[in-house]
Order: C-alpha cells, then sequence, then structure tokens
C-alpha cells in the first residue's frame, strides 16, 4: 500500500463543475482498487483494499471504461452498501468516473457524491474531461502494467 495522495487539486477541479457533497478516489490493481483519498475519511475510507467481486458498481466503471450514475434513494440502496452514510452527507446520488491517462489506460475511479439531477450528460463529459486530465494523481508510486480501458 502506497502513502495517501493528496488529490485536493482534483477535488477543487471537479468541484467547480457540480455541487459536490462527498468523494473518493480509487486506483486499480490487483483485482480490485487501492483507496487513496476521501473528503470525508471518518466515514468513506481513505485507504484500504476494495475487491472488484465486492463492488458491482465499480467493476462496472473498470469493465466499461464508461462513467455510471446512480440516482435516488432505491437505487443507492440496491447498489451500495454504505447508503445510509451517503444519504447523510446530503447526497441522493452518485457518479463514478473512469480516470484514464493520455494512452486510455483506466488508472482507477473517483466517485461523487451529490444531489439528484445535478449529474446531466454535459456536466458529466466535462467531469470525465477534468478527471482525466488529473490522471498523475491516480498513477503508483513505481510503475506497473495497468490495462486499457474497454
Amino acid at each position: 500500500m502506497s502513502a495517501p495522495r493528496d488529490c485536493s487539486a482534483l477535488l477543487a477541479a471537479l468541484s467547480a463543475l457540480a455541487e459536490l457533497r462527498a468523494a473518493t478516489v480509487l486506483r486499480y490493481r490487483d483485482g480490485g482498487a487501492e483507496r487513496i483519498w476521501s473528503t470525508h475519511p471518518a466515514v468513506f475510507a481513505a485507504e484500504g483494499f476494495k475487491r472488484f467481486d465486492e463492488a458491482p458498481t465499480m467493476r462496472r466503471v473498470r469493465d466499461g471504461g464508461r462513467p455510471v450514475l446512480t440516482e435516488g434513494r432505491a437505487a443507492l440502496q440496491a447498489g451500495f452498501a454504505d447508503w445510509q452514510a451517503i444519504l447523510e452527507r446530503g447526497a441522493d446520488a452518485i457518479l463514478n468516473l473512469p480516470v484514464r491517462d493520455p494512452a486510455g489506460r483506466c488508472l482507477g475511479q473517483v466517485n461523487l457524491m451529490g444531489r439528484y439531477g445535478g449529474f446531466p450528460a454535459d456536466v458529466i463529459a466535462r467531469l470525465q474531461s477534468t478527471a482525466d486530465a488529473h490522471a498523475d494523481c491516480f498513477l503508483p508510486p513505481e510503475p506497473q502494467e495497468t490495462p486499457p480501458c474497454a
């Protein structure tokens, strides 16, 4: 496990585009993702490892290489084990964005928690571009092979 990253520049850039209640950052590796940053580490872990087989939405984002938007209490309950903590932050929507480097490799994802209706298609496109522009936040401390997005 590497040292925690400071992804505050990434968050500032994303927050300029959408109202965010919380965010987490994960770097893909070894059958899952390493948690590398969180706006609320006491609630949403900023370290540790999350396996793809335990996180179907995370897997869909990685496998599809496209954002996944989940909106509404019922959808959050069905898709996220920590749905109550999400709602307690005043969020009822999550946008999971894959993050790609300039070569198109999926390095990880950023999970943005906001309000229902707060992530229209044009905003998602700008958030995706901004997240990709901050791909350096997702680079591992040591070189490793990273698969391309689907």
